[in-house]
């Protein structure tokens, strides 16, 4: 009797150890086959390769010869005789399938792998349902080299009791949880986990590269390093945030930027809040600060004039852009703070006559100025279509985005929701670029710092160390005969006179 349990116990224990076997090997193939995609031309590439390797292997009963070379006391001549009389397709077909069965955990491994490790650490915290039941691990996915997602099924424990226990979490997991948020399902959990922290201050000169590239301006440390821009790639910006959040700063410096790594560059700065936050940059001699709508109005619209010029010019001599060393024309930056004091409609009507002229002006540069070497850079608290139009915010090719406070915000600067969750981190911005997404923290230049890089900019520019071509573009309304400028233009370009300002 006691005999029949032992044996009894042994078979079941036997039994057990290849169920588990087997779930072991269904859950790797699942996820093994989850990374098969049947529009990949990568994977019926390998398939077919795979079948002519069988369809070699088993020819003429290759492995038969190779069998008996192997293992001559095995693979006999008689037993080689019983084998050869099944048909090749069968073996073709066997091997096949067989092999396949086979190479689908291979896909799965290293996923399979990753999950049992977080598994693992979620264990450690011992966190559990009132049933008893622990959180599983049911995806992982590696965002980049620092980031990754772990999405928890977590039936019966609510997200607070998660987020109460973020310190625990991160010593278990050994990485920084940057968030953790409800799916769409609430069973399911979310944590975004990183392997390096952004610092929470970034100075400029930390950033400031020696030796930038003309027109380039910096935007902000990464996860993966600093990051810079070629305004000329871009060729408009937006600069989106709440206040306090560092938008202004942001602002400021990069215009600081452009100034430093440049030469040829003219700047015209519409800050209608009476030009307090532009104020600094009014000593320069390649600047101009507009402080009212009319003068905004006729500041673009002798803009357009010239972009039209620039046209005309390029028209004529066959060229696709204005490259200012050869054409000797400035690039001009277009800067406008708190774009939303221009662009919003009021209840006063000769207001809104002038507002309605600056966004049909600021749509048609949008659109058309990249060529001519004009940039806009729009900065502004909320962006909706009634502060910035619809089709201005379709030529926009980078975005800034500060912290914002509601979905809705961000929703209409990113097309998510990511600048909603970013932490309350003076200067940390969500950077948006095409489909890419990158966090940053931007660089902190302060007002002390900001009047020194312009002390020293207007020293070298009135000294001619730094130079512009100019002449800067009147803020009065100006009528001009293009064909005459153009000619005139040709003709200091054949004597090869400079039209830099006295």
């Amino acid at each position: 009797m006691t005999k029949n349990n032992t044996t009894n116990k042994g078979a079941e224990k036997l039994f057990d150890s290849i169920g588990k076997l087997f779930g072991i090997y269904f859950n790797i193939s699942y996820y093994g086959i989850k990374k098969f995609n049947l529009k990949s031309l990568k994977v019926w590439f390998n398939l077919l390769f795979f079948l002519v390797v069988m369809f070699t292997f088993t020819y003429n009963y290759d492995f038969l010869v190779i069998l008996n070379k192997i293992m001559p006391n095995i693979f006999t001549v008689s037993v080689l005789t019983f084998f050869v009389k099944a048909p090749w397709i069968a073996y073709f077909s066997s091997f096949s399938i067989f092999g396949i069965l086979l190479s689908i955990p291979l896909f799965g491994l290293e996923e399979y792998k990753r999950i049992k490790a977080y598994q693992k650490d979620f264990d450690f915290l011992s966190i559990k349902a009132g049933n008893g039941s622990p959180p599983k691990v049911i995806r992982v996915v590696e965002v980049d080299d620092f980031k990754t997602k772990v999405i928890l099924k977590s039936e019966g424990i609510g997200i607070d009791r998660y987020k109460t226990k973020t310190n625990d979490l991160t010593a278990a997991l050994g990485q920084i949880v940057e968030e953790i948020r409800s799916c769409n399902n609430p069973k399911y959990i979310e944590f975004s986990l990183t392997k390096k922290s952004l610092p929470k201050q970034v100075s400029y000169y930390e950033i400031e590269k020696e030796e930038a590239k003309p027109y380039s301006f910096s935007i902000g440390e990464s996860l993966g390093g600093y990051l810079y821009q070629d305004i000329s790639t871009l060729p408009h910006m937006l600069i989106a945030g709440t206040t306090g959040g560092g938008k202004s700063v942001f602002f400021k410096q990069t215009l600081v930027s452009l100034l430093k790594s440049s030469n040829n560059l003219q700047l015209y700065l519409l800050d209608l809040k009476k030009g307090v936050e532009m104020r600094p940059f009014e000593n320069l001699p390649n600047t101009k600060v507009i402080k009212t709508e009319k003068d905004a109005v006729a500041t673009l619209k002798n803009i357009r004039d010239e972009m039209d010029r620039r046209f005309k010019y390029l028209e004529k001599k066959k060229l696709k852009e204005i490259d200012p060393v050869r054409d000797k024309m400035d690039k001009i930056i277009i800067g406008i703070d708190e774009a939303s004091v221009l662009y919003t409609k009021s209840k006063n009507n000769s207001k809104n006559k002038l507002i309605n002229e600056a966004r049909e002006l600021t749509e048609e540069l949008s659109k058309l100025s990249r060529a001519a070497g004009i940039h806009l850079i729009l900065a502004t608290q909320k962006v909706t279509k009634e502060t910035i139009d619809t089709k201005v915010q379709e030529n926009i090719g980078g975005r800034v985005c500060f912290r914002m406070n509601t979905l809705q915000g961000s929703m209409t600067v990113l097309g998510n929701k990511m600048a909603l969750t970013l932490p309350d981190i003076k200067g940390r911005a969500i950077w948006a670029r095409g489909n890419k997404f990158t966090q940053i923290q931007a660089p902190f230049l302060s007002e002390d710092e900001l009047e020194e890089e312009l002390s020293i900019l207007k020293n070298e520019l009135v000294s001619k160390e730094r130079k512009f071509h100019g002449p800067m573009i009147s803020t009065d309304v100006l009528k001009t005969n293009m064909d005459d400028e153009i000619t005139d233009l040709e003709k200091n370009d054949s004597s090869g006179a400079s039209r830099s300002p006295e």
